[in-house]
């Protein structure tokens, strides 16, 4: 099959990475790799995107770009699939306003591929009525660097910035355990403290190669969609600290705590000592969890199987009823 791959155009700096384009990249290799041709478009224009499409032969199209949607329905001249990467796709009351007027036009897409179940019945429950089924997101885990032993240390790797909720973290758990923060700084009013510190931006190298020092990865945001960053640590080797809303996909495992979305805006003396007890707790467990971490992760979220699924929903799609 002819496959389009479609991004927004986010071209990211050296050394930042974009789990869009990470993700997207990965469902080409592995396409490729079953005899598939897969080209990926990421430009900004929307319009040069569906004229390079409209002027080739493709079997499948699919739209990872909220923004292109109303254009694709207007000029896409074949049926595409869209999913939705918001991270606060699930909470109506966070969407911006660009957001919610686009809403509409992917109600209006002809096929949808949920990254999770909540975001499938999410569609269903607004009225949508096309083609719509969930494809989890995947990960390369041969790509990830793999130690027997962690560093005792938790880390919180992605942007900093309000949504993650970082900065509340940081203020909980200083001096009670060591969290290291990785990622972009975008919230001014993130400090550093005795036990907190960041370490600055990693690239998609480095976090394969280093993420395996650690042995909990945290991340306790009140917005996610299906967090690529939470495959990758447990490919790593690591217990995972998860709010609600990071958790899609992940099933009850003794290395993975789900916490509540507040559970750090609602800072009680209780709560605060539930998430440092949660993450040392995990550190300490990890030691003789890490290799059925591994093995857990490769047998539910490895592209070698997961791309099976997508293989069949292209076939059900293109079979779909209208």
């Amino acid at each position: 099959m002819k496959i389009a791959l479609v991004a927004g155009g986010y071209i990211p700096a050296p050394p930042l990475s974009s789990s869009i384009l990470t993700l997207i990249q990965e469902y080409k290799y592995f396409l490729d790799k079953l005899g598939h041709q897969v080209d990926i478009f990421n430009n900004k224009d929307v319009n040069i995107v569906i004229d390079k499409i409209n002027n080739e032969n493709y079997d499948f199209v699919h739209l990872h770009a909220h923004e292109f949607a109303s254009q694709f329905n207007k000029n896409l001249e074949q049926k595409y699939c869209f999913s939705c990467h918001n991270g606060y796709f699930l909470k109506q009351d966070k969407w911006e306003e660009d957001f919610k007027e686009g809403f509409q036009h992917y109600l209006n897409a002809p096929g949808i591929i949920a990254l999770s179940n909540p975001t499938k019945n999410t569609f269903i429950k607004a009225g949508y009525s096309g083609y719509i089924s969930v494809q989890i997101n995947g990960i390369d885990t041969q790509k990830l660097n793999f130690k027997e032993q962690g560093n005792n240390k938790a880390i919180c790797l992605g942007w900093i910035q309000p949504r993650k909720q970082q900065r509340l973290l940081a203020e909980t758990i200083d001096g009670k355990l060591g969290l290291d923060f990785v990622g972009p700084l975008d919230d001014p009013n993130f400090r550093e403290g005795s036990t907190t510190k960041h370490l600055g931006i990693w690239s998609l190298k480095q976090v394969y190669n280093n993420l395996t020092d650690y042995n909990c990865l945290v991340l306790i945001s009140n917005g996610e969609i299906a967090p690529l960053v939470v495959l990758e640590a447990m490919a790593a080797g690591l217990c995972v600290v998860v709010s609600e809303s990071a958790s899609a996909n992940l099933h009850s495992k003794e290395f993975i705590k789900v916490l509540p979305d507040d559970i750090l805006t609602n800072a009680t003396a209780e709560n605060k000592k539930i998430v440092c007890d949660t993450i040392i707790d995990l550190i300490e467990k990890n030691k003789s969890f890490r290799q059925e971490i591994v093995e857990y992760v490769r047998a539910n979220f490895d592209f070698s199987h997961i791309i099976k699924n997508y293989i069949q929903m292209i076939d059900d799609f293109s079979k779909f009823d209208y």
